[in-house]
């Protein structure tokens, strides 16, 4: 496979800031408390299961190093199309690309909208990692916030939307060589644009295990792109978010920009795109002590809900409120959980709520 002619990126760097400092959201209240839709999602994001998302990052950070220049690189790539497959999906693409002499994979689940499938929104982080010293290949390195803690959430929410139905479109997609300047993004994206693929909006996932001292998840967006108007269409889908968070969790909120991340490349062409991010000015940034037992995981699965909650909210709002119910309805049992950590009851819960709102509805 002959290497791709793209734009090139330098190694991002998440500690070199933005001039413009984020800024704390400030929300006036809950916003659609007392919808059905309002307890729908309630009962949906409380299938997270912190225990899954420990387990995941262990998981990924046991890989000696996932350096995209590694020997260990398409082994993490493998792992990872088992574990969307294991979830039941059957559209799993290995999407293929060259870069520097280097053969490389993104992972790419597909779960298709239910009505709308021609519209997409792409969930993504990067599972390549590096430590101290970056053209290091060999040396030791776990890389659990940056960025196992991303594709923790992506896999999390992937088998808890297995059995759920959508209007549009949703890809879960894992880019390699992120460290390396968005390599896989930025092949991806050129893929995306070169297919005439309608890419509705991205979702980035970068570091979400690290929290600072008062708990705040950054959620970031779009100031420069190149066609304007998306600049206010990420604004406003990252004030949604910002307020489901206010909604659905008591975490603190910032707004700020996007940078230093693989939603760059989209951007670069004009698609509509947000993040996630910790900023937690975390010391073990591209170190080898960048492990598992140095993280929040309560924190973190408030961010996966808070990931969880924006799907649902831009994809399920597109369809009524009974029809996706029954929907859901109709896919228990089961839901593909983990029954010796979430047992039963969740299950439970939410199929009498869906029976609440169809009986509401009628």
């Amino acid at each position: 496979m002959p290497d791709i002619e793209l734009e090139t990126y330098p190694p991002p760097d998440k500690r070199s800031r933005p001039d413009v400092p984020s800024i704390a959201f400030k929300s006036a209240g809950r916003k659609w408390a007392g919808a059905p839709i309002d307890q729908l999602i309630k009962d949906t994001i409380a299938l997270v299961s912190q225990s899954n998302l420990s387990q995941w990052v262990h998981d990924l950070s046991a890989f000696h190093t996932r350096h995209t220049q590694s020997i260990y690189i398409n082994q993490v790539a493998t792992w990872l199309f088992d574990q969307f497959k294991s979830f039941g999906y059957t559209d799993i693409m290995l999407h293929q690309y060259s870069r520097n002499g280097y053969q490389l994979k993104n992972v790419v689940c597909t779960k298709y909208g239910t009505s709308n499938a021609n519209q997409i929104m792409i969930l993504c982080g990067h599972y390549d990692c590096i430590m101290e010293q970056p053209n290091d290949t060999n040396a030791r390195a776990p890389g659990a916030d940056d960025n196992a803690t991303g594709i923790a959430v992506i896999l999390e929410l992937a088998r808890i939307l297995a059995h759920i139905d959508l209007k549009n479109t949703v890809q879960f997609v894992a880019f390699s060589g992120e460290e390396q300047g968005y390599w896989g993004s930025t092949a991806y994206a050129d893929y995306i644009q070169s297919n005439h693929i309608n890419l509705h909006h991205l979702i980035n996932m970068d570091m979400v295990g690290y929290p600072p001292p008062n708990l705040a998840i950054t959620v970031e967006q779009d100031t420069g792109n190149v066609v304007p108007d998306n600049n206010q269409l990420s604004q406003e889908l990252a004030k949604v978010m910002a307020q489901l968070a206010t909604d659905y969790t008591n975490l603190p909120v910032l707004i700020g920009e996007i940078y230093g991340s693989d939603y760059m490349p989209f951007e670069a062409r004009g698609y509509v795109v947000i993040g996630v991010y910790d900023d937690g000015n975390n010391p073990n940034y591209h170190r080898s002590s960048d492990t598992p037992d140095t993280l929040n995981y309560a924190y973190m699965a408030n961010v996966a809900r808070i990931a969880l909650a924006t799907i649902l909210h831009e994809t399920a709002a597109w369809i009524s409120v009974r029809d996706l119910a029954a929907r859901c309805l109709g896919k228990f049992p089961p839901l593909s959980v983990r029954q010796d950590v979430l047992g039963d009851s969740h299950q439970i819960s939410l199929r009498k709520r869906l029976e609440e709102i169809l009986q509401s509805c009628s």
